[in-house]
Order: structure tokens, then C-alpha cells, then sequence
């Protein structure tokens, strides 16, 4: 990766160089103080060698930032496509069938349980994807700005979404569960009321 292969010439290129600044600095030193006849020059190009490094440093502390800030940006990108290909995942898994029975439903009402727990573990990685997305919005402006905005709010409503119709289906599959519940209740009831009736009807009757 090019900021890795940076960091390394970074840190070499400082490592090496201060280096051979101190050494020159060192000799520069030795020369003055040996009260050299051209000391002023000597003095000058010292000067001049050290101005020279902290340019050299600054522009490669300016390259690091750049570097790392681009790096970020390019990590923000594919963590926003990557959550929200997760997230549009998530939502075609939702399935509409409700059950056609009491059991079939309550199996159905399980099964949403675990997607439930399944989809919230997305939860921190939209969070991520937001705080982000606030961070790096002011680090730019402009089109970049934008474009920051856009994949954020990409993923907001893919979420919002997301949850949305799974609370829907909670409640839907709730309604039926319950529908069911009465409706066997009911059954439940009739034949205990067909059972008596019965029990009335062979009864002897009184003379």
C-alpha cells in the first residue's frame, strides 16, 4: 500500500538523514570553534543545510497527511458501499410469509427473533459509517463534502428502512400469532360446548 510504502521512507529517510545532518552540523561546529578562517561561510552553509532539512521535513510531514488523510477517505468509501450492500442484503432476506397456522406462525415468530438479532449487529457499522462521515464533512468542503453526505445518508436510509420493515413484520407476525391463539381458543371452546351438548342430549330423560 503507497502510505505504508510511505511511512517506511518516511521514517528511513528521516532516520538516515538527521544522521548525516549531525554529522555535518558536528564538523561545521568543529571547524568554527578551531577558529577556521572561513568560519562566516562555514557558518552560512550550516545555516543554509538546516533551513534546507526542515523544508525536507515538513514536506514529507505534509506528504504523510495527505497521504493518511486520502487513505482515510478511500476506507470511509468502501466501509460505506460495503455496509450498505450488507444492509440492502438484509432487507431482500425479509421474507412475507406469516404462517398458515398457529405453529407454523409461532416458528415464523422465532425465525424473526434471530434476524432481529442478526440485523442489530449491523447497528455499529452504520454507526461508524455516521460518525465518519461527521468527522471527514469537516475535513472537506465542497464536492467532496458532498459526496461524503451522500454515501452517509445512503446508509441512513437504507437502515431506517431496514428496521422499519422488520419492526412491520414483528408486529404483523404478532397479529397472527395472536389470530390464531383465538381462533384455537375458540375451536377449543365449540367443542368443549359440542362435548356437553352430547353429554346433555344422552342423558336419560326424566319420566
Amino acid at each position: 500500500m503507497l502510505r505504508d510504502k510511505f511511512r517506511e521512507f518516511s521514517r528511513d529517510t528521516s532516520s538516515i538523514g538527521q544522521e548525516r545532518v549531525d554529522g555535518v552540523n558536528g564538523l561545521a561546529d568543529a571547524l568554527i570553534a578551531a577558529g577556521h578562517s572561513e568560519n562566516a561561510t562555514v557558518a552560512e552553509w550550516k545555516d543554509g543545510l538546516n533551513e534546507a532539512w526542515a523544508d525536507l521535513l515538513e514536506l514529507i510531514d505534509t506528504r504523510s497527511q495527505m497521504l493518511a488523510a486520502s487513505y482515510e477517505l478511500h476506507r470511509f468509501y468502501h466501509d460505506a458501499r460495503e455496509t450498505l450492500a450488507q444492509v440492502q442484503h438484509k432487507q431482500k432476506q425479509l421474507p412475507e410469509e406469516v404462517g398458515r397456522d398457529l405453529n407454523t406462525a409461532e416458528a415464523m415468530q422465532r425465525m424473526h427473533t434471530a434476524y432481529e438479532h442478526d440485523i442489530q449487529a449491523l447497528s455499529a457499522q452504520v454507526r461508524q459509517v455516521q460518525e465518519d462521515a461527521a468527522r471527514l464533512e469537516k475535513a472537506y468542503a465542497g464536492e467532496k463534502a458532498a459526496d461524503i453526505r451522500r454515501h452517509e445518508q445512503a446508509v441512513s436510509q437504507a437502515w431506517a428502512e431496514l428496521r422499519g420493515s422488520s419492526q412491520g413484520r414483528r408486529r404483523l407476525l404478532l397479529d397472527t400469532v395472536d389470530k390464531f391463539r383465538f381462533l384455537r381458543a375458540v375451536r377449543d371452546l365449540l367443542l368443549w360446548m359440542d362435548g356437553v351438548r352430547l353429554q346433555i342430549e344422552g342423558q336419560e330423560r326424566p319420566r
